[in-house]
């Protein structure tokens, strides 16, 4: 069984800035697992633990739905920072996007359509798109935490334009006690408008 999930792949100096956003939230003392920089994608469907022979029905659905979906080149932007749930005991801070995410939401929808099919469940929650930095995991220094992510929440690490999305990625996910490992195992096209 291979732990499968899909998302969108960011560029490396996304990456790298949003690094620089963890250590300074690291100051703050509190309890979090940093995600680790390379690891920080944006997921657009947890499809859990499959048999390996069952991929390329996934991949072959993805490519339908991207197709239907026909978003092109999405174009996205990083701004500010919360917390889930957003409140006095946050479980996961993260980064919102910004951009095209009217397309992006399509995309999901057509993937969630598409995968249903193979028996997949589908996503009851409302889908939010943010990039996960960090789980909390204690009480500890919680509120220097807060004080530290409300100093980022309106900021803008990258405009609505500057980031070009072309492929949705299957990956695999490892457990280990440092943290997941995340493998490509493939990468499906956006279509192209």
């Amino acid at each position: 069984m291979a732990r499968l999930f899909l998302a969108i792949s960011l560029p490396a100096q996304v990456k790298e800035r949003l690094a620089e956003v963890q250590r300074k939230l690291a100051r703050s003392g509190a309890d979090v697992r940093w995600v680790r920089p390379e690891g920080i994608h944006l997921t657009l469907k947890f499809l859990g633990e499959v048999p390996p022979e069952k991929i390329e029905a996934i991949v072959a659905a993805c490519e339908k739905a991207v197709k239907e979906a026909a978003p092109g080149a999405l174009r996205l932007g990083v701004r500010g920072l919360g917390t889930f749930p957003p409140n006095r005991a946050p479980r996961v801070v993260w980064a919102g996007l910004t951009g095209d995410l009217t397309a992006l939401a399509r995309l999901k929808r057509a993937l969630e359509e598409a995968l249903v099919s193979l028996g997949f469940e589908r996503e009851d929650r409302p889908f939010v798109p943010h990039l996960t930095l960090g789980r909390v995991k204690s009480a500890r220094r919680r509120e220097a935490l807060l004080k530290e992510i409300a100093r980022f929440r309106e900021e803008e690490f990258f405009s609505p334009e500057s980031i070009e999305v072309c492929t949705l990625t299957l990956y695999q996910s490892t457990l280990h006690p440092e943290g997941a490992i995340y493998t490509a195992l493939r990468k499906i096209p956006l279509a192209s408008n």
